[in-house]
């Protein structure tokens, strides 16, 4: 049907706008007119057949009776309405949407202007942020220490889950308050001068190396402390975390140990003089008495190993977060401001950051959940067999958002196309190793993955042209939490090649390196089948 009014150069400007735009017939309940970007939105050729496949509206909730009677007094009260909806277009397809809607009057008639943005780009976006939102809250609410942040003001802004519990208070109930509120009063003073002095100059580190610290609960009683500092700084405002241990248990076991250690001594003066008539029960009392020694440095060295790997841990946590956090922060403030529909090449540049925020985030998480996995011995292999190639090929295509311009992996197979292995160990390891190769090689750089899979002996190698390692280096390379000194400013936990040593190990093989500086790196997994 024709256009009812003469609208020529209106309708060629809406033809040419991005998005839907439609004018609906209230009286004949009708669509008189769709843009061409409203039919290509909606998968439909011209305005005919969208009134053929489209008898009921397009939206993916259906509007009730109701609903369509508030719509209609709403726009007969104001002449507009907007609201983000789901739309489903012919084919199934779901997207959102703002859709506004005018009221207009043409010949004494009655028309609803219509139009509809796709905003699926930014609620996507929204929902990432709100994703990493999530996992950050994870983290820091559910974390088995207690853990407060503070401004310069020395005034808590942030308490988790664990904190309130330790120092007696009801979530949300520490927001606001003076950190003083948990130093014993008669120390006050004292760490107020502390807590200036660390503020001038903040770095991590332990707090009270060698000084019994004690907390202050909310109902006046103390208990000892242990406390790890950490710091960062959000735009130019700078925040302080406390990570805090209860050591009320550690110090109980002190005492006891102490108290175990002078009876013992009083036994040994008991025994010493009836070393005569009781020698061959002394004999029995000291080899007791060593396997006690023994398994109580056992347990130290264990205590201290796992004090040590938190500290890390918690360091490393801190550090590695920051980053990707305030970069989904930056970017998500700055889409904002991107409003207008010619920006949309900037509000898609940050989101592309927020998208490589949250999967520095997601991969930071993995590597931690595959270390504690394998501390714990809960990863078992599973053998089964598949084809090389496609394993490589899957693996190649999970690293297409790291790689760098100009870089390309090649890749070469020999021997068998199959193999018996624990499928997703070896994925993790040659994706591992590869990221690393493009992590650490510059633009148009080339990676070699060779694979050579005979019938007793499974070899892969992993070759770039990146910055290289040292000798000195390459002796920790495969320690937990060990990076490079060329390598600092590049983002990383020091946990990757350490799980690839652990996976080849289960894998009944084993990691080798060559490297030189500034030339290159091949890292080679050899696995007896």
């Amino acid at each position: 049907m024709d256009f009812p009014f003469n609208a020529i150069l209106l309708k060629t400007m809406l033809d040419n706008t991005p998005g839907f735009k439609g004018v609906y017939d209230i009286t004949e309940k009708r669509f008189i007119f769709i843009d061409s970007f409203g039919l290509k939105l909606l998968e439909v050729a011209d305005l005919e057949e969208f009134t053929e496949k489209y008898p009921h509206g397009f939206r993916k909730q259906k509007i009730t009776i109701i609903d369509h009677i508030q719509l209609e007094d709403e726009l007969k009260k104001n002449g507009f309405w907007s609201e983000e909806i789901l739309f489903e277009t012919y084919h199934l397809r779901e997207f959102w949407g703002n859709l506004q809607i005018s009221l207009f009057k043409h010949e004494n008639k009655l028309f609803y202007f219509i139009k509809i943005e796709d905003i699926d780009n930014r609620k996507f976006a929204e929902q990432q942020v709100l994703d990493g939102e999530i996992r950050f809250e994870a983290l820091f609410m559910h974390a088995a220490i207690g853990i407060i942040m503070v401004n310069r003001e020395s005034k808590i802004v942030l308490s988790n889950h664990f904190a309130d519990i330790l120092f007696g208070y009801n979530a949300g109930e520490l927001m606001g308050q003076q950190l003083d509120i948990l130093i014993p009063e008669n120390v006050r003073k004292k760490h107020q001068k502390t807590y200036d002095k660390y503020t001038e100059k903040p770095q991590s580190r332990a707090m009270g190396i060698g000084l019994d610290l004690n907390g202050r609960r909310k109902d006046g009683s103390l208990f000892p402390i242990e406390i790890s500092l950490s710091h960062f700084k959000s735009g130019e405002i700078p925040y302080y975390i406390s990570f805090i241990n209860d050591m009320t248990f550690k110090k109980k076991a002190i005492n006891d140990l102490l108290n175990r250690k002078i009876e013992i001594e009083k036994l040994n003066e008991n025994l010493e003089r009836e070393v005569i008539n009781r020698t061959n029960a002394l004999v029995e009392t000291l080899k007791r008495l060593e396997n006690s020694k023994n398994e109580l440095q056992k347990a130290l060295n264990r205590e201290k190993e796992l004090g040590e790997l938190k500290s890390r841990f918690v360091s490393m946590a801190s550090h590695e977060f920051r980053t990707p956090l305030t970069t989904i922060q930056s970017a998500a403030s700055l889409i904002e401001k991107y409003a207008k529909t010619e920006e949309q090449d900037k509000r898609e540049r940050h989101t592309n950051k927020i998208k490589v925020a949250v999967g520095n985030l997601t991969d930071i998480l993995e590597e931690f959940l595959s270390v504690g996995k394998l501390e714990e011995g809960s990863i078992e292999k599973t053998k089964s067999t598949f084809k090389i190639h496609d394993l490589v090929e899957e693996s190649i295509l999970d690293l297409k958002s790291i790689t760098k311009k100009g870089q390309s992996i090649n890749l070469k197979i020999d021997g068998n196309s199959e193999v018996l292995l624990d499928k997703s160990l070896l994925r993790k390891i040659i994706i591992n190793l590869c990221s690393n190769a493009l992590k650490f090689s510059p633009e148009n750089s080339k990676i070699l993955l060779s694979i050579d899979n005979q019938t007793d002996m499974f070899t892969l190698k992993v070759s770039d042209e990146g910055i290289g390692i040292s000798v000195e280096d390459q002796k920790h390379l495969f320690d937990r939490f060990f990076r490079g000194a060329n390598v600092t400013n590049i983002q990383g936990t020091g946990l990757g090649l350490h799980i690839v040593a652990r996976y080849a190990e289960l894998l009944n093989g084993k990691v080798s390196v060559e490297s030189t500086l500034n030339v290159g790196t091949t890292f080679t997994v050899t696995i007896k089948l």
